[in-house]
């Protein structure tokens, strides 16, 4: 925690007054006064949401309404099957000795410890519930968390 703070004093200390925009470009006329530059990206800044909202609002009357007629539109060629070889015993194993001796637990609330004392036990389940995933292309909204 200390040196994150050490970081950002460092950092912000840098700030200097040096870094004023001493000119701005606008409608092909170069402005120098600070007040009006300031109002010129005020402005801007403050608009620019609204513009980028409208942008897209327009692009997406252009587009039709279906994901899949995009993707059909897009896509002339139909798309190869994918298949994924399955979890082995072997590979589950190996992740679960992969992982840090801690007491402390993941999202699951389970410490890696336990998982590794009682790993013949989990392997089983978990190469079926692996496997299912792979093969129906679902995953549970918790293991897309723990993923990202």
């Amino acid at each position: 925690m200390k040196t994150t703070w050490n970081i950002i004093h460092k950092e912000t200390s840098k700030l200097t007054n040096e870094n004023n925009i001493k000119s701005l470009r606008i409608n092909d006329h170069v402005v120098y006064n600070q007040i009006a530059i300031a109002n010129e990206l005020n402005s801007y800044f403050l608009n620019i949401a609204e513009s980028i909202s409208n942008q897209r609002i327009n692009e997406k009357e252009e587009e039709e309404a279906s994901p899949l007629q995009n993707l059909l539109k897009y896509f002339n060629q139909p798309f190869t099957d994918v298949s994924w070889p399955y979890i082995s015993a072997k590979e589950i194993n190996k992740i679960i000795d992969s992982l840090k001796d801690k007491n402390c637990s993941g999202y699951d609330e389970i410490s890696t410890k336990i998982k590794k004392i009682n790993k013949s036990f989990i392997i089983s389940p978990l190469i079926n519930i692996c496997n299912k995933m792979l093969a129906q292309g679902f995953y549970p909204e918790r293991y897309e968390i723990l993923i990202n």
